[in-house]
């Protein structure tokens, strides 16, 4: 074989070993590749693996603190709920003392009224007769009539004591007002006049003078005799400063 069949022989091999060559590396290309995406794929699940770990582990947490929330919960509603019971139980307590009490109470009250009984069966049960209500006098009779408003019947008894001369002192005072009163209210002026004039003359000091006063300056003023009238209730302001009176008497005098 000459020396150009072994250049070309040799230049064969060279190129066939470089092809295969050549497979060869992109085989291993092909391998390592492969191997990278299995090595990314595995660590993309133990990513996948760590946080879902985590989320297990936060749901155990959420899970243990939702549990002892419910655990205290229901321990502060025994709480609750045994603080109502020894309300209630010492309510009933206080309510059955109260009870027996009342009881207690009661059975008194049953003695004694048996007792009291027993005395008054004792002492005899029947009332002693009530005594006849004495008869009133004519003064207190015609007394009540004028509170009444019975002036008529009343200035008939009124009339009936002062013409019969059967009051004296006080109660003749008050006769003379109750008279003067009736005049002045059915306007029979001369005669209030007498009366309120007699009572004052006779029974200057009387308390009654304080209305009697009063009710004369009225009349006096009622029939025009504005001088006497002021006069009057001037009177009545200086003897009984201190009385109801008065306030209506300056009133009266501050129009005269």
């Amino acid at each position: 074989m000459n020396l150009k069949s072994l250049l070309l022989i040799s230049t064969l091999f060279f190129i066939l070993g470089a092809c295969k060559t050549q497979e060869e590396i992109q085989r291993e290309q092909m391998v390592d590749n492969m191997s990278l995406q299995m090595i990314e794929g595995q660590k993309g699940q133990a990513e996948m693996t760590v946080k879902y770990q985590a989320l297990e582990e936060q749901v155990a947490m959420l899970r243990g603190e939702l549990e002892q929330k419910g655990y205290n919960q229901e321990q502060k509603r025994q709480s609750e709920l045994k603080g109502l019971e020894d309300r209630v139980n010492l309510i009933e307590e206080s309510q059955k003392d109260v009870s027996e009490k009342m009881a207690a109470v009661q059975k008194q009250l049953e003695e004694n009224k048996e007792f009291l009984n027993k005395v008054l069966k004792a002492l005899g049960s029947k009332s002693a007769p009530k005594a006849a209500a004495k008869p009133k006098s004519p003064y207190w009779e015609a007394m009540d009539s004028y509170q009444a408003g019975k002036y008529k019947e009343a200035k008939d008894q009124l009339l009936a004591l002062l013409n019969g001369n059967k009051v004296n002192g006080t109660q003749k005072a008050r006769v003379l007002h109750n008279l003067g009163m009736i005049e002045y209210m059915d306007k029979k002026n001369d005669d209030a006049l007498i009366y309120f004039s007699k009572l004052f003359t006779e029974f200057s000091s009387s308390g009654y003078n304080k209305n009697g006063l009063l009710f004369l300056g009225k009349t006096f003023n009622r029939m025009g005799r504005k001088e006497e009238a002021k006069q009057t209730l001037e009177e009545l302001v200086k003897r009984f400063p201190k009385s109801k009176q008065v306030d209506e008497a300056k009133k009266l005098l501050q129009k005269l």
